[in-house]
This record gives C-alpha cells, structure tokens and sequence, in this order.
C-alpha cells in the first residue's frame, strides 16, 4: 500500500489539504476556512481531495491508516488572540514596570499599517491588552544586564501576587516576566517555585509560563509580549488542534497531528511551546520555494502568495531562508522566531469601495474571505470585490469558479460594481474593473519592490507566485521590472500546504548573548569574549537533545546546526549565520565563523555597506535541532511536444484587457505537460488556480513541472 502525507494551511478565506504520495503525486481540496471549528474546513478539504483521488466518503473511511504524517499550519491560534477568547492571565512583572503589556511600546500602533495611517495619529490605536493592568502585579527584584543580583527577590511578594491572582482575580494562567531574566533566571525560578507552592496551598492549579523560557532574549517587552501569548492562548489554540486530531483519527489515522512552526519546521502538536506556532501560516510557501530552489538550482527567490485577504511576501536570499525574531503579531511585537514576510491588506476578496472625501478607489485593507465571499456568490456580501472584477473582465470562469462546485452570478457582479463604483466615477464598467485590478497589482508591486527588495537587485531574483490568486495576478505585480525570471506552479492553489509537507521535524532555540571583537584585542581576551557563545550554544543543545528524545527520537537520528548572528559593530542589522564550527574553542574555530559571516554578508549586501575596519558584535545565538522527515520528490519528466494536446484547449472567451476586448484561448491546467508552450491572450484554468497569461507574456512548462513566463518577443 502506498503511504501519504497530508499537509493544511488553513488560511483567512480557504483552507487548502494537499495528499502527497511517495512518489511525488499530489491532489489538492479546497474548502472556506471554519474558525470557529477548524476540523470543519480541514476535513471537508481532505475528503475533496479523496474526491480527486477517486475515492468516494466509503472507501476513505480508513483512509488515514495509509497516511504517514498528517500536518496543520493555520489560524487557530491566531483566531483566539484575535477573538480574545484565551485564559484570563495575570502578570507577576519586576516592581515598576507592572505597565510592560498595556504600555506596549509606540510602534506598535502602527504594524502593517498604511503610510496614510503612519502620519495621521487619529488612525493609530493600542490593542486590547492580554493582560489588561489590574491583573498585574509587581516583585521586588533587579538582576543587571551582567546578570548580577543588585537587588534579591521579595519573596513574600511573590506569594501575595499569586494569590490574590489566583484567589481574587480567578486567573486561568500566569506570566512571569523579570527584567535581564535572560541573563540569569535565577528570580523567575525561585518564583515559579513559590507559585506552585501557593497554587497548592490554595488548591487552583494553572497554567505557568516563565520568560526565560519561553524567550530568553532581549527587547524587553516583546519577550513580555511572547510569554503572555503563550499562557493566554497556547491551551485554548491546542484544542481547536486536538479536535483536528479525532476526526482524522476517526478515518483510521494512526499518529498524532503536527503542525507548523513560524519559523519552518513541524513539531506535535502537544509541543509546550505552542506559542511558536502562531504564525505558522505563510510559512509554508517560502519552505516549499526553498525545496524549490535546491531543484532548480536558484538561490535567489522572491515568494508572493496572493490569497483571499492577503499579500504575503518573502525573500530567499542566497539560499538563506530571512529570520524575524521580533515580528509583528496582532499588534504586538513578539520574541517569537518566525520566517522574515511581510503582509498587506490585498488579495481577491479585498473590498472595492469609493472614498466619501475624494471619491476616488480605495480597496482594502478589509476582505470579504471565504464568508460571505465576493458580491457573485450571493452570500449577503453587497460590496464588490476583486474577484468580481476578474470575474467582468473575463480572467475567471462563471462555470469553474473553485471546480465549478460554488454557483456564481455574474450579473449581481455587474449591478453591484456598476452602481458602487463605476457610475460614481462616470466611467464604463469594464474600463473601471480594469482600472481597480491595476491599483490593486500596483499596491503589491510597491509592496515587492519598494519595501522587501529595497537594497537588492531584481536581476538577481526569480519571482515565485502561488496561493489561490498567485498565477491570476502573478503577472500583473511582476510588471515591467527586470526580474531574473518570473514562475509559478501547476499546484499553486495548495502550494503553502504543499511547503509544509516538506519541512523537518524541528526545534529551535534562541538566547541573547554579547560578543565584541575589535581588532586589538588580543588572542586570549578574543577566545574569553567569545566564550559565552560557546557556553549559550552547549545549554541550548542540551534542551534540545533531551526534548527531543523525551518525544522518542533517538540520538542518531536528531541533527544539530549552530547559528550565530553577526553585525559588523555600528550597524543596525546583524545576519543569521549557520555555523561552519559546533565550538569556538580556539582562534581557529572563530576565524572560521567570521569568514562565513563576511562571505554571506558580501552576498547579502552591496561592498559599500562593509567597513573598513573588521570590528564585529554577535548579538544572539541560536540551535537547531531537526529529525528528517519523508517529503514529496519533485519529479523530472520527459518534455512532450511544444504545442499542447487537443484535450488541454477548452474554447475562447471574451477578455477585457487592456481598454478592449480580445478572445482569449482557455486551457485546462490539468491536461497540460512538462515542455508544452502557449503564447498569450490565454487563461488557464484548474479547479484551485487560475493562470492569467496576457498578451505580451508567453508560458513554457520545464521538466519539473514548473511553469515559466517570459515577455514574447
């Protein structure tokens, strides 16, 4: 019997499950996302996919005994933030700073916010804090940033705040939150054990987080941030995942569910820090478009994944995959791991509206998502969307919309957009469609090439478009920039889900440290400031290995990798450095960590950013440990014939390009081949994606499957 691995993402509008089999063939369902029940739409994705497979909700009963791995990346955790429907948490903080969650910081009012929004205040706003003020309480205590005790733990006060927390504010979880406690946890340690001893004695037990473990590294209130988040809404978000778990059990699966990391990796879903999790949901694509690139041989890679509320976009840059560890979450900043992407309010369901002040288009940042969907599905949304616009200029299919399985009115995409938008603007319908499908390929182009690839050559890089959207409007954000080479693939619908089928079984752990190395420093006083580096390596290992094996995995099977980050002192950014040493016991080993810094910053960047003097400064240092996992193959095919097969063509349609109306040629995705051509005006269409080739584009389908645009000649 062949084996399978199911993979999810669950995103803001579709859940997508891809089945991968040994060989690499893949089968992709599409359902509305179900927030509140998220086995909802993961399972009537999968027995879709069944569908394709050829097997019927009878013969799929016991499907899951054949399934190797099944995998969830999503919104489970981020539903509960969103919703605030977590544990009601109270804060034990460092005397003074009993502010740290409500406060937040500046910045944070304005994450993924519009320029518009940036430099008008009355638009900025602070987030309902997890933990609002009244449920903090504050500790004597002080540690230094040497990690000395300047000033001891109060000790009574600790118990006094744990129990009123427990006793008078009935709180459901604890944070613990102490200054430097990334340089030495001693307080927070003491505390956690004298909170137990209270939650005895008063005979409530519950959940208890620490921040030197949940993130022991610096900027303050985003370590405070990441350990409230993993006491608020761990638990609640291991629920939605453990119902996912029953029901694929209930079709024979046999193993426990995993799901996806921030930062690329799957773990089980029982995993304790759970919190790491809670951005999983782009990751998937740059993990599938890292496979990628070690089949094609690209190092340099752009993903877009264009879905139905929005823009996410990364950059692989020579074959190093971007690390955020502080990124924006639910307008928090967060010391959470998480892959280096970037998202706008801007996908096929983003609003369409006019301006009360101006009257001119505004879309976005708001989405109609999977529920009600756009304006044709008559599911009570009256605002037109960007789908209905494809939809009028002739881009998407009325009969084939999601495999023809959802009825779609075009003519309620008509009327909507005609009185809400066009004849406001005193313009012709069509020429007002086209006109919105612009700014919106306008708003992601700006996206890409004014704000993620500011500093870096496009030349260098391959555009990669995929999500449910991606082929549509793939073609329309590369625009006339000069991108190395523009791609997609025929999977692109499921292509996040299809990324985390090929992610390893991985955890990561960071820790603050600090380095300087200057040049007169001599060989002895070098080795001695590089030594708390070694040492953060060799605990963070240890963690590791005996987590690792606590969850069955022998030792020889588990690899570790070490990681440094490195910045030339007197610069703003450091860069993630894979360690070429395990140890910095000697000169050696150090010189060999600097010239693996100098050679990937030297790829990284431009030489007029590299000083002439060689001081460096190693802010942080990281651990990987990861077990392989069985992942699709990317296969190589034999190249059929230029011109494709009579099945692969459909008919002509009429399409609205350009100020005009030519036909187009439709072509069935499914029955196109590696080393087939076509030239556009062409659509082509699958049950998950549309490929929008205008007239100036041509397509050519290489032996892995992939598909390349190039402007004709």
């Amino acid at each position: 019997m062949s084996r399978y691995v199911v993979a999810c993402d669950a995103g803001g509008t579709m859940t997508d499950v891809i089945i991968v089999d040994e060989e690499g063939r893949s089968v992709i369902g599409k359902a509305p996302t179900s927030p509140q029940d998220e086995s909802i739409g993961y399972m009537e994705s999968f027995w879709e996919a069944l569908e394709f497979m050829g097997i019927d909700r009878e013969q799929g009963a016991q499907f899951g005994g054949q399934v190797e791995t099944a995998i969830y990346t999503g919104t489970s955790m981020l539903n509960t933030v969103i919703n605030l429907s977590g544990y009601r948490t109270g804060l034990l903080v460092t005397r003074g700073f009993e502010d740290v969650i409500a406060q937040g910081r500046g910045s944070q009012t304005f994450i993924n916010a519009q320029w518009t929004e940036i430099t008008h205040m009355q638009y900025r706003k602070h987030r309902t804090p997890l933990v609002p003020r009244s449920l903090a309480r504050g500790v004597t205590e002080r540690v230094d940033m040497f990690g000395q005790v300047v000033i001891p733990m109060y000790e009574h006060e600790v118990a006094q705040g744990v129990r009123e927390l427990l006793v008078d504010e009935q709180v459901e979880a604890i944070a613990i939150v102490f200054l430097q406690s990334f340089n030495n946890a001693t307080h927070e340690r003491r505390a956690a054990e004298i909170a137990r001893e209270v939650m005895k004695e008063t005979g409530r037990e519950v959940v208890l987080e620490l921040s030197s473990e949940v993130a022991p590294t610096t900027r303050e209130v985003s370590r405070a941030n990441a350990t409230v988040v993993q006491a608020y809404a761990s638990d609640p978000a291991r629920k939605q995942l453990l119902r996912i778990e029953e029901e694929m059990k209930g079709v024979g699966y046999e193993h426990s569910l995993k799901t996806v990391l921030g930062y690329g990796g799957i773990t089980n879903i029982r995993y304790p820090r759970l919190f790491e999790a809670a951005m999983s949901g782009p990751v998937g694509g740059l993990m599938g478009a890292k496979y990628l690139s070690s089949v094609i041989g690209e190092d340099n890679i752009v993903c877009s994944d264009v879905g139905g509320t929005s823009f996410d976009a990364g950059a692989i840059t020579a074959g190093v995959l971007p690390i955020d560890r502080e990124p924006g979450f639910q307008d928090m900043y967060v010391n959470v791991p998480m892959l280096g992407i970037t998202s706008i309010g801007a996908g096929t369901g983003t609003y369409i509206r006019l301006d009360p002040q101006t009257n001119r288009i505004k879309l976005g940042p708001d989405s109609a998502g999977g529920t009600p969907g756009p304006a044709f599905l008559e599911a009570g949304n009256t605002t037109p969307t960007i789908n209905d616009v494809n939809l009028l200029l002739g881009i998407l299919n009325e009969d084939n919309y999601l495999g023809g399985k959802l009825s779609v009115n075009k003519q309620v995409s008509y009327d909507t957009f005609k009185e809400k938008v066009a004849d406001p603007l005193g313009l012709d319908v069509y020429v007002a469609a086209e006109t919105c499908l612009e700014l919106l390929n306008v708003m992601m182009r700006e996206h890409l090439v004014r704000s993620l690839m500011v500093g870096h050559d496009l030349r260098e890089y391959v555009l990669l478009g995929y999500g449910g959207g991606g082929p549509m409007h793939l073609l329309g954000y590369a625009g006339d920039h000069p991108w190395k080479a523009v791609a997609t693939v025929p999977h692109a619908g499921g292509f996040s889900a299809w990324g985390g089928a090929c992610m390893d079984y991985s955890h990561r752990r960071h820790k603050s440290v600090q380095a300087l190395l200057t040049p007169e420093l001599d060989d002895a006083t070098r080795l001695a400031y590089v030594a708390p580096v070694a040492q953060a390596w060799r605990d963070l290992e240890t963690e590791l290995l005996e987590e690792l094996q606590e969850e069955g995995f022998a030792r020889d099977q588990i690899t570790l990798n070490q990681v440094a980050y490195v910045r030339y002192f007197g610069q703003l950014e450091d860069v993630e450095v894979d360690s070429p040493v395990t140890t910095l016991e000697n000169l050696d080993d150090l010189g060999q960590l600097i010239t693996a810094f100098e050679g990937l910053y030297t790829k990284m960047f431009t030489l007029a950013a590299k000083p002439d003097v060689g001081s460096y400064l190693i802010t942080e240092v990281c651990v990987t440990a990861k077990v392989a996992t069985v992942k699709p193959q990317l296969r190589r095919h034999e190249l059929a014939d230029k011109k494709p097969s009579k099945e692969a063509f459909k008919f002509t349609r009429p399409v609205f390009q350009g100020g005009e109306w030519n036909d187009a040629d439709i072509w069935r995705m499914e029955s196109l081949v590696p080393g087939n051509e076509i030239e556009g005006l062409a659509v082509i269409e699958a049950s998950n994606t549309t490929l929008f080739v205008p007239r100036e584009w041509k397509l050519r389908i290489d032996e892995h499957d992939i598909y390349w645009l190039t402007r004709a000649e």
